[in-house]
Order: structure tokens, then C-alpha cells, then sequence
């Protein structure tokens, strides 16, 4: 019966597993010279943490691809020496959210990056109506197994 009820469980949870971000997304955006600064920074980050020059990412496209955050961005990642994959490239996968955490004053950048070799990473920052980052930033690396596997490493079946 617990095997039974392991099972359910493992396949109820692989439905809701998914691999890397699937999109990206730009809400109401403040004015055009902090759009500027956000992207700037978020290039600035991206460089901290990988090679310019020796990295390639795969920009994932939002709803409106033509949002000046999503040109902002693809222009300072260039300006920084990467080089952006077409999208249907086995590149390193970025995803961005952009949206207003307060009626005009503060907005939060959330970047998800999804690496074909593992180690998928999240970064979060606010910034003040002005683009300039409101404090430090958050970082995680995420599990690159899904929950059926770990559920499959800790349970051991039995014949």
C-alpha cells in the first residue's frame, strides 16, 4: 500500500515538474533612462557570473519581445562582449520578469537561467523608480532534479 501511495505521488509531482523557464515577462515599465540603468545592471550581474566573450545566451522572448526593457537588455549584454543564440539554440537560457512592485516608485527584476549542462539559477533585485538597485540582490541555484528523481533516490522499491 505504501508503494502504491509513493507512486501516486511520484507521478502526481512529475506533472508539475518543468525544465528551465518558459518565457519571460515585462509589466507596466517606468521611464525609459531607468529601463536603461535596470538592464544595465542585470547585464552587470550576468557578467559577475559568467565569462563575456565565452558565453552565449538565449534570450527568452515575452509576450510583447519588443518592450524597451527586452532591447535595453539584449543591447547591454552585447555592450558587455556576450553573444545572444537564436532562439531555438542549445544556449544558455535566460528569463526576466519586469514589473512594478509600487504604483511608480519600485520595480523588481527577476532573471531565471536555465543551463543544458544543469545548475539553473535565479536572481532577484528591486530597484527605486529611478532604475538604481534598492539593495543587495538574491541568488539561488536550483535543483537541477526533478522531483520524481529525488522521490526515486529516497525511496528504495522492493521486489
Amino acid at each position: 500500500m505504501r508503494t502504491l501511495i509513493l507512486l501516486m505521488l511520484a507521478v502526481c509531482l512529475s506533472g508539475c515538474a518543468s525544465r528551465g523557464p518558459i518565457g519571460s515577462f515585462a509589466g507596466p515599465l517606468p521611464e525609459k533612462s531607468a529601463v536603461a540603468a535596470i538592464a544595465d545592471d542585470a547585464a552587470f550581474i550576468l557578467a559577475g557570473l559568467y565569462p563575456p566573450g565565452h558565453t552565449t545566451f538565449r534570450l527568452l522572448p515575452a509576450k510583447n519581445a519588443e518592450n524597451s526593457f527586452a532591447v535595453a537588455f539584449e543591447s547591454s549584454l552585447r555592450g558587455k562582449g556576450f553573444t545572444l543564440a537564436a532562439t531555438d539554440s542549445d544556449a544558455l537560457a535566460v528569463g526576466y520578469t519586469l514589473d512594478v512592485l509600487d504604483e511608480k516608485t519600485a520595480w523588481y527584476l527577476h532573471l531565471r537561467l536555465s543551463d543544458p549542462n544543469g545548475g539553473d539559477k535565479v536572481i532577484a533585485r528591486c530597484y527605486l523608480a529611478n532604475g538604481q538597485p534598492e539593495g543587495g540582490q538574491s541568488q539561488a541555484l536550483l535543483e537541477s532534479r526533478s522531483p520524481l528523481t529525488r522521490i526515486r533516490e529516497a525511496v528504495r522499491f522492493e521486489p
